[in-house]
């Protein structure tokens, strides 16, 4: 297993600012037919260590991509570059509507042609906060990374 690189860390690290803009992070899976899924992270919904990722997934289509192949892949830009992460399924631990899960990385590619990359950016809209249910994300990060062992999932 590989590492997080501390460039994709210093850009996930953190939560989002309302008013500003903040980078959507591409997450893909994929299903047992081989069909890729995309879904968008906020940093809410992303944290890192030095070795695992730990998203948290609304999205049901992902959900059962994670738990069926258990890969996924993180894409996130960090200063001019593109980090790809292919990520492998830990832990998980699932709370109404939502799973937490902890994801090895199995390899880190670094994408770096000496250009200006620019991130996909939204802006942070207060409504995000509800909708998106910031409480029970930031709950389930912090659960899943206190456990030793998954609880629901």
């Amino acid at each position: 297993m590989s590492g997080v690189p501390d460039e994709v860390r210093a850009v996930v690290d953190g939560l989002p600012a309302v008013g500003e803009r903040d980078q959507a992070f591409v997450l893909t899976t994929v299903d047992p037919d081989g069909v890729i899924d995309v879904c968008l992270l906020s940093r809410t919904e992303v944290a890192t260590t030095s070795d695992v990722v730990r998203v948290v997934v609304g999205s049901r289509k992902a959900r059962r991509n994670l738990q069926a192949t258990g890969r996924a892949t993180l894409l996130v830009v960090a200063n001019d570059a593109a980090h790809y992460l292919a990520l492998a399924l830990g832990r998980t631990l699932e709370e109404d509507g939502a799973m937490a899960a902890e994801l090895g990385v199995v390899r880190s590619l670094r994408d770096d042609l000496g250009v200006e990359l620019l991130p996909m950016r939204f802006r942070v809209d207060e409504k995000l906060r509800v909708l998106e249910r910031w409480d029970r994300t930031a709950s389930l990060l912090v659960r899943l990374a206190e456990t030793g062992q998954p609880e629901g999932g």
